[in-house]
C-alpha cells in the first residue's frame, strides 16, 4: 500500500482534530443538560478514561511494531478467528463513518437548507473525502495542517467575542452533582469522542518517532479544550438554554453582532464545522479501506472508496431523524465501542503475551 510518514506535527493535528472536531459542536448540550453547571468535569474524566485506554493501545502496537490493528487481529489470531476480529473493526469502521456522514446531514439540514435531500450532502461530501481517500494519508495529513490553523483562528475569534455575554451568576449551584450517577448517564463522552481514538491503531505504523507522547498529548489537548468549550457555553447561554440546544455552540455564533459590520456568522461556522467533519471523515473513511485493502491484499483503492462511498451513504440514511442519533450516541454508544475500544485489544495483547511466553526455544536457546 503506501510507504509514506507521517511527521510528529501532522500526527498531533490528526489525532486532536480527530478528537475535538465535531464533539465541540455535539457534546455540550447533552453533558449540559444532565450534569448542569458541573458539565466541564465530565470531558476530564472522560479524556482521562482514553488516556488509560490509549496505553493498551500502545502497548500492542509496541508488540507489533509496523502493523496495523486488522494486521495485528490477522496475525495474533490467524487466518479464520483473526480474519473475524479484523472484520469487526473494519466494519466499525464503516460505521464510524456513517454516523460522521449522519452528522453532516443533520446539521446542514436543521440549520441552513432545511428545504434539501439530505442525500445530496452526504453524496457531494463522501466525493470530497473518497478523493483525499484515494490520494493518500499524506493528501489527508496536509489538508488537516491547513484547515487546522483555519479552524483554530476562527475558535478563537468566536471564544473572544461570546465572552461578553459572559455571566458567572450561570455557575450558582456549582458542584452538587452526584458523581456516579452523572457518570453513568454521561457515560457516551467515553465512547465518543475517546475511545473512538482507537482508529489511530490504524495510523500507527505512519508515525515512527515521538508517537507515544504526540499521541496521549494530542488527547490531553482535546480534553482540555473540550472541557473549556463546555464551560464557556454555560458561561454565554446559561444551563436552560445550552442543554434545549442541540449546536449550542452555532447558537452563539448567530447571536454574535460587531456593530452593523459583523453579523449572521453562522455561514462561516458552519464552514469549519465542514472542515471540522471533512478531518474526521477523511480518517474512518481511510481507515476503511486501509483495512479492506490488508486484509484482502487488494493494491488499488479506487474501486474500495467508490463502493464504499455507495454504502455509506445508503446506510447513513438509517435513522429518521437526529433525535434518533442522539438517543442511540446516548443509550448505546459507549457499549458499543467498548468491545473494539478495549475488550478485543486487552484479548490480543494477552494473546501475544501468552504466545511469547510459551514460544518453544529453538536448539541454539536449549540448555546443555
Amino acid at each position: 500500500m503506501e510507504q509514506n510518514n507521517l511527521t510528529v506535527w501532522q500526527f498531533f493535528v490528526l489525532t486532536m482534530s480527530f478528537l475535538v472536531g465535531t464533539s465541540f459542536f455535539f457534546s455540550p448540550g447533552g453533558l449540559i443538560a444532565v450534569a448542569k453547571q458541573d458539565a466541564w468535569i465530565v470531558p476530564l474524566w472522560g479524556g482521562t478514561a482514553g488516556i488509560l485506554a490509549s496505553l493498551i493501545w500502545l502497548s500492542l502496537a509496541r508488540q507489533h511494531p509496523g502493523l496495523s490493528i486488522v494486521q495485528i487481529c490477522t496475525k495474533v489470531g490467524g487466518k479464520a478467528l483473526g480474519g473475524v476480529f479484523a472484520l469487526l473493526y473494519i466494519s466499525y469502521f464503516i460505521q464510524l463513518s456513517v454516523f460522521i456522514t449522519r452528522n453532516l446531514g443533520d446539521f446542514m439540514k436543521q440549520t441552513l437548507m432545511p428545504m434539501t435531500p439530505m442525500t445530496v450532502f452526504h453524496v457531494m461530501f463522501l466525493f470530497i473525502t473518497g478523493y483525499a481517500v484515494i490520494k493518500g494519508i499524506d493528501t489527508i495529513a496536509r489538508s488537516s495542517e491547513l484547515l487546522f490553523l483555519v479552524m483554530a483562528a476562527t475558535f478563537l475569534f468566536i471564544f473572544f467575542f461570546g465572552l461578553t455575554e459572559w455571566d458567572w451568576n450561570r455557575f450558582q449551584g456549582s458542584f452538587h452533582m452526584e458523581v456516579w450517577k452523572t457518570m453513568k448517564e454521561t457515560r457516551s463522552i467515553f465512547g465518543f469522542p475517546f475511545m473512538e481514538a482507537l482508529i489511530f491503531q490504524m495510523l500507527f505504523p505512519f508515525i515512527q518517532t515521538k508517537r507515544k507522547k504526540t499521541f496521549i498529548l494530542a488527547i490531553v489537548v482535546a480534553t482540555v479544550m473540550l472541557s473549556i468549550t463546555t464551560l464557556f457555553t454555560i458561561g454565554v447561554l446559561g444551563v436552560t438554554r445550552a442543554s434545549h440546544d442541540t449546536y449550542p455552540l452555532f447558537v452563539i455564533v448567530q447571536e454574535i453582532h460587531i456593530g452593523t459590520f459583523f453579523e449572521h456568522l453562522e455561514s462561516t461556522i458552519a464552514l469549519i464545522l465542514l472542515a471540522a467533519i471533512f478531518i474526521k471523515l477523511s480518517i474512518a473513511y481511510y481507515c476503511s479501506v486501509l483495512g479492506l485493502c490488508q486484509l484482502f491484499k487488494f493494491t488499488s483503492r479506487f474501486w474500495i472508496t467508490l463502493a464504499l462511498s455507495l454504502l455509506i451513504s445508503g446506510l447513513a440514511l438509517g435513522n429518521d431523524n437526529v433525535v434518533e442519533n442522539v438517543e442511540f450516541s446516548k443509550k448505546y454508544d459507549f457499549e458499543y465501542t467498548l468491545l473494539y475500544s478495549l475488550f478485543i485489544p486487552c484479548l490480543l495483547l494477552g494473546v501475544t503475551w501468552f504466545k511469547r511466553r510459551h514460544k518453544p526455544k529453538t536448539a541454539g536457546e536449549s540448555s546443555p
